[in-house]
């Protein structure tokens, strides 16, 4: 059985994979390119690790709550929001994969290869959809399916990537609407090349 990995050991050194900087960058740009980001949205970014993308859409938005179940990735995101000195930008402690919900509404809720650690997927698409306004948007960022080649420590993951049927029956199941599914990026290990997809709906 598959155990849930230990963020809080290594986040203190998260950011220093220019891979994984490198890829944040180009999910919070394709986030930008479709979304309508309004500087009247209220957003969410769950598992937000140090942030890495909550603070790159922050910019376009009213606000930006980042949850994580990692209080050491919190951590590192608050004194990043600190150093930085934005002021519309806060963290909430919250594991969604454990039915944990945080408070409010909001307009716009995203995440960034997030979904490949939480098991019961449908379950938590439900659970965000009640906490968008009439209208709101979703943005997932994830591995489209890899065959378990991706990650050289399976700890933690539950799914190995999602096909784009698979994520679009997800995101219809849950009663979304205006779903699409369109790739936001590749990353290369090696001499492997896995697309990162981005699915994009909306709340009735």
């Amino acid at each position: 059985m598959t155990q849930q990995k230990d963020f809080d050991t290594v986040a203190l050194q998260w950011d220093e994979e220019p891979r994984r900087v490198k890829l944040a960058g180009e999910i919070a740009t394709a986030i930008k390119e479709n979304v309508p980001l309004s500087k009247e949205w209220d957003a969410l970014d769950f598992g937000c690790g140090t942030g890495l993308v909550t603070l790159q859409l922050a910019p376009a938005l009213q606000s930006m709550t980042g949850i994580d179940s990692s209080s050491g990735m919190l951590e590192r995101l608050g004194a990043k929001i600190q150093q930085s000195g934005f002021q519309n930008v806060c963290t909430e402690l919250c594991d969604l994969g454990k039915g944990e919900l945080p408070a409010g509404n909001y307009h716009l809720i995203t995440s960034a290869m997030t979904l490949h650690h939480i098991k019961e997927i449908i379950p938590l698409l439900q659970s965000l959809k009640t906490l968008l306004h009439p209208g709101g948007w979703i943005a997932l960022a994830d591995l489209e399916a890899e065959g378990g080649r991706f990650h050289e420590d399976p700890t933690g993951v539950f799914h190995n990537g999602f096909s784009r049927e698979e994520l679009s029956g997800m995101l219809e199941e849950a009663g979304f609407s205006a779903i699409s599914i369109k790739t936001a990026t590749e990353v290369v290990k090696g001499e492997s090349t896995f697309p990162v997809l981005l699915a994009t709906a909306k709340s009735d």
